[in-house]
């Protein structure tokens, strides 16, 4: 079955807590100072039995001005409204706001009650009546049903009673799908049970045992208990009023505004794009980075305006705006929130999220239609703006950024992969465009680095990986690389990529120069000058003796002993079998006896046996060296 929340809103003192007890037996107000002072602070949570067989839970809201913050709270995930307005007094400054708040979370269906009945001027209801089909006419509550009540007496009760029980049948369901999310209205402790929280589940469900998060504050809990109205359950469901008992959490890290989830399914964030609309008897407007309170969910944090095709929001505009928030939250795309103008207090308007993790956007009319068209955009079409966002993402990933179930995206995911608009890679996928536009970047930067880098083996890959495909995996990386040369536009060679038209050599303006170098290292034999001096005498500048070094070595022309010490291929070669030989004809040699077949000093003989020993050539034992291989 469906379940439902049913919220009451009205001036204070128009009866909304005494209506919710008449109805189901409940005191909402538990607070002594609540009782002490008979007025609502907190919102109250009641069941109701219907007819039908439908269980709603009934969100008692306060009504004074003072309270708006918890009354948004209350109010915010409510399937249905009651605006409540006493028949004596009719309508009041927070008959307007709750109204208007109501409007503004576009709660889908609601009713009117005129409560105290029993104190009512009858010649006076139909003024009263009149008052509030003018005050309602453009709303969410146009037309709807106005029920006489008195909750002293008992009259109208049932018939109200009824009028609920028709509108709830007529309720669309809520959505069964997506991660679980509770937003915490209230945190305490229960003696021997332990931290518990409260809340209406606006999506998923959630079961005992199970591992969940609370956000903000990356704290992982488990469900140890579930309870609805006080009834113990196995499982608790989109639309429901929940109480959790949570473990391995202390209170004390909990408050309200904080949202219960599945874990790994939600994330907090700092920015909102938004859709805001303004009321139209606002008496000022905002301007650039005006700061607001933002009451979303159960939350509230300051929040800075940021325009981009207006100097100015005036009263009763619509626009397409960013919200940067002072204190993360956690949103999803489609949620309703209330602006609030902190002082002096009053309520400037509302809106609905449209994308709860945007990119930044520069300030200039052309965001504000960006931010327009995702409001209208497709999953598909959100899908692919993503991924060109994001080069790689996996299902889990794109439903949690774009706040959609997982199912949802996965049935997406498979369109798009058949359209041949996106590309699998491992467990995650790439946008086929971005993919095609990552390369052709990576072509052109390739392009200028083998230009400036004619002699090098080719781009380091990680050096690419940084550069192109930040929050990709290694493993990931080699996939594309191979992707990128099966086409092949690239090639790799070891840990380097290349164009595939490339080839390393040494630049024409350099070549003969570094020819007869090489012509000397030959002739010089196993006691070379030093590179920088090499380099010096065959007039190439130490930039270019930089890359010809590591080329030189990587085509096996030269064999380096030091940093400063490069002897040519065939001297090494040569000193390498004179060692060899000598050894095998006489045994182990020491230093001393090689220099007699090769007249060197140690500065070239200790690094040549240690490059032949790295070689696994021969091995040192003592002073002595012997072959490996005899």
């Amino acid at each position: 079955m469906n379940h439902y929340v049913l919220g009451t809103a009205g001036h204070i003192d128009h009866g909304k807590t005494a209506l919710t007890k008449a109805l189901t037996g409940i005191d909402t107000d538990r607070l002594k100072e609540e009782k002490e002072r008979r007025i609502s602070i907190e919102p109250g949570f009641a069941p109701l039995q219907l007819p039908s067989g439908y269980r709603v839970s009934i969100v008692d809201v306060p009504g004074h001005e003072r309270f708006i913050r918890q009354m948004v709270s209350g109010v915010a995930g409510i399937d249905l409204a009651l605006l409540v307005v006493a028949a004596d007094e009719g309508v009041m400054p927070q008959t307007r706001e709750h109204l208007q708040i109501i409007e503004m979370l576009k709660i889908p269906r609601g009713l009117i009650v005129l409560t105290k009945m029993d104190v009512a001027d009858v010649e006076l209801l139909p003024l009263i009546e009149e008052d509030l089909r003018q005050l309602t006419k453009d709303t969410v509550l146009e037309g709807a049903p106005i029920c006489r009540v008195s909750s002293r007496t008992g009259e109208g009760l049932d018939s109200l009673v009824q009028t609920l029980d028709r509108l709830v049948k007529a309720l669309p369901p809520r959505p069964a799908a997506g991660a679980f999310r509770l937003p915490i209205d209230r945190v305490f402790t229960i003696r021997g049970a332990g931290t518990v929280v409260t809340g209406t589940v606006q999506s998923g469900s959630t079961r005992a045992g199970d591992e969940l998060e609370i956000l903000p504050g990356n704290l992982r809990v488990r469900v140890r208990q579930l309870q609805v109205h006080g009834e113990a359950v196995s499982q608790v469901h989109a639309g429901q009023r929940a109480a959790l008992n949570l473990t391995l959490v202390d209170p004390g890290h909990l408050y309200r505004g904080q949202t219960l989830t599945e874990s790994g399914a939600w994330s907090v964030t700092e920015r909102l794009d938004v859709r805001v609309e303004s009321l139209p008897d606002l008496n000022f407007t905002l301007k650039q980075r005006a700061p607001l309170k933002l009451l979303i969910g159960t939350a509230e944090t300051m929040a800075e305006l940021i325009l981009y095709d207006r100097k100015e929001w005036g009263p009763g505009e619509k626009a397409f705006v960013t919200l940067r928030l002072r204190e993360p939250v956690v949103a999803g795309r489609g949620d309703r929130f209330i602006l609030r103008r902190p002082s002096p207090a009053a309520t400037v308007g509302g809106g609905e999220v449209i994308d709860p993790y945007p990119p930044k956007h520069k300030v200039r009319p052309e965001s504000a239609r960006i931010i327009e068209q995702r409001l209208s955009a497709g999953l598909e079409e959100r899908i692919l703006e993503s991924l060109q966002e994001h080069l790689l993402q996996g299902p889990t990933e794109l439903a949690r950024h774009l706040t959609e179930p997982e199912p949802a995206v996965k049935a997406a995911l498979k369109n798009l992969e058949q359209a041949g608009r996106i590309l699998p890679m491992l467990d995650r996928v790439a946008s086929a465009r971005h993919l095609q536009d990552t390369e052709q970047r990576l072509i052109d930067w390739l392009q200028e680095y083998h230009r400036k880098f004619p002699m090098r083996e080719g781009a380091p890959k990680a050096e690419v990986i940084s550069r192109f495909l930040r929050g990709v995996t290694t493993r990931e990386a080699n996939r594309l690389f191979d992707f990128w040369s099966a086409k092949g536009t690239l090639r790799q060679s070891g840990e380097h990529l290349i164009l595939s038209s490339f080839n390393p050599g040494i630049p024409d303006e350099w070549s003969e120069k570094a020819r007869r170098l090489l012509q000397r290292l030959k002739e010089e034999g196993v006691t070379p000058p030093s590179w920088k001096t090499l380099l010096e005498e065959a007039g190439l500048p130490p930039e270019v003796g930089r890359e010809l070094r590591p080329y030189w070595i990587r085509k096996g022309c030269v064999v380096p002993l030091t940093e400063e010490i490069l002897l040519h291929q065939e001297v090494f070669a040569s000193a390498v079998q004179e060692v060899t030989e000598a050894i095998r004809r006489e045994g182990p040699q020491s230093i001393a006896d090689i220099r007699k077949r090769i007249p060197a000093s140690r500065k070239y003989l200790v690094p040549l046996l240690e490059t032949m020993d790295q070689r696994g050539i021969t091995r040192r034992r003592g002073d002595l060296r012997e072959l490996i291989h005899p």
